[in-house]
């Protein structure tokens, strides 16, 4: 099935550093709606997001899942899956701690909804506010979206030229990424 793959902060919700409670989540203008237009075309949506203010002891997976369960009710339920990397390897001592697979830039998320699901990779897209974000689709068959609502944009559009990975398309926010993909995808 085709399936777009979203970072989470940056992209649906205020960039702010790190999100420990659902009254800390301020949703995007736009992105409800950006979302709701996905689903109608067809897409499954899937939330890939690191969240090392797990390993860093900032907060918990159950906190993680209250904020995702009210990011959940503001976008109607329309996600299928939230995947997330609780991992970093500057807290080698607390047990999500240490190297992984799953941080971005590093593919593991892809990997994961790969075993979870069957992906149209040639029809999907990864849309995230950062060359990380971008860099973690690079094994796959999938058009890449930098959108500029969240980090600085142009160092990481930067980034992702100077590495020879440029993206597919750069937008302003999620609402235009998504009229770029549904005007693509006819």
């Amino acid at each position: 099935m085709k399936t777009v793959f979203l970072d989470r902060d940056g992209t649906l919700n205020r960039e702010r550093g790190f999100v420990t409670s659902p009254r800390e989540l301020e949703i995007l203008r736009g992105v409800p709606e950006a979302v709701r237009a996905l689903h109608d075309a067809g897409f499954r949506l899937v939330i890939l997001t690191n969240q090392s203010g797990i390993a860093r002891g900032l907060y918990t997976e159950a906190d993680l899942a209250r904020v995702h369960g009210a990011l959940h009710e503001a976008l109607d339920g329309l996600p299928t899956a939230y995947l997330h990397c609780p991992h970093h390897p500057d807290f080698p001592e607390h047990p999500h701690g240490g190297e992984c697979t799953c941080r971005k830039p590093k593919t593991g998320l892809l990997h994961q909804a790969d075993r979870l699901f069957d992906v149209a990779w040639q029809d999907s897209y990864l849309i995230g506010d950062s060359a990380r974000d971008l860099w973690c689709g690079r094994d796959h068959a999938l058009t890449r979206v930098l959108v500029k609502s969240g980090k600085p944009w142009q160092e990481h559009l930067t980034a992702l030229e100077t590495a020879a990975q440029p993206p597919d398309h750069v937008a302003t926010d999620l609402q235009e990424a998504v009229a770029w993909i549904l005007a693509r995808s006819g």
